[in-house]
């Protein structure tokens, strides 16, 4: 924006990311922490409020050697020793620290309020143009190529971010003032991993559910096969290695939660309509055929 056309105040919201896991270039690294820090000297230069869109995925994995819980990371927190082990969650993690030292060292009126599971809206099913960069749709898709999932995985849980309710929550939280800094607009209901499969099973994109070693079988043939294993990134970036335990943490919300409260938002309830809705609406597209280029 030129600077003689600048009046009045201003808040810049910074939506662009490169939701890739891996790259073999730097353009990960390019848009979401480049793209990141011209938008923080721009907004110092000129004055403006900030607000940095991320991802609760900085919570990363806890590495251990014995059994553990996963970490819930809240709104005051950034790092404590957690393994950020893709180039997404790293470059993001990366972003939020320049945002939070430009704001204690530069003066920055900024905020960062971090996203999870951006899906569908609410009013009428319609999902994002670019759905198979989401990391939960290609998560299922890849659990549909190997063909089965573990029991274990039957008790995770896992949420729906209307898209259309996560941006009227991320205006408001945007009103706040200086005293507050990061956010967790992430609805605050959750939905057993189960309940998923048993939605698409419902609708033909059958994934059985077997015994841990059964499925780390299947995994490991399907990584063998070259046909498949594009396919399984999104497993892959979290899944445990040699004799180590994995953990992917998640987000504690309660306070962002109890600050909508106060503004008069709340999340709408995650039905069994809702996640067929948009299922159905992916799986019309082609998504989980088995000739579908991604």
């Amino acid at each position: 924006v030129p600077t003689d056309t600048i009046t009045g105040n201003i808040t810049v919201f910074n939506c662009a990311a490169n939701v890739k896991h891996f790259s073999a270039g730097t353009d990960i690294e390019d848009i979401n922490i480049g793209g990141c820090q011209t938008c923080i000297d721009w907004c110092v230069k000129h004055g403006a409020r900030f607000i940095q869109t991320s991802t609760h995925s900085i919570a990363g994995n806890t590495v251990s050697d014995k059994p553990v819980q996963p970490h819930l990371i809240t709104e005051q927190q950034l790092y404590w020793g957690q393994e950020l082990n893709n180039q997404y969650t790293h470059s993001k993690f990366i972003a939020e620290r320049n945002v939070l030292e430009a704001v204690a060292e530069r003066g920055l009126d900024g905020k960062i309020v971090r996203l999870g599971n951006l899906s569908a809206r609410s009013t009428d099913g319609e999902f994002q143009i670019n759905f198979t960069s989401n990391s939960f749709m290609g998560r299922l898709r890849a659990l549909q190529t190997v063909g089965c999932m573990p029991y274990s995985m039957c008790s995770g849980t896992v949420e729906f971010s209307p898209i259309n309710e996560v941006a009227r929550a991320v205006v408001l939280l945007a009103t706040q003032t200086s005293d507050f800094t990061v956010f967790h607009p992430v609805c605050a209901q959750r939905q057993l991993f189960d309940n998923v499969i048993v939605c698409l099973n419902k609708l033909g994109i059958n994934i059985d559910t077997v015994e841990d070693s059964i499925y780390e079988q299947a995994l490991m043939n399907a990584m063998n096969d070259p046909a498949k294993a594009p396919i399984l990134q999104s497993l892959m970036a979290y899944d445990a290695s040699g004799n180590k335990y994995v953990v992917e943490n998640s987000d504690n919300n309660t306070f962002t939660f109890q600050v909508l409260l106060r503004m008069g938002f709340r999340w709408n309830f995650t039905t069994w309509d809702y996640m067929e809705q948009f299922i159905q609406a992916i799986q019309e597209l082609g998504f989980f055929d088995d000739d579908y280029q991604r």
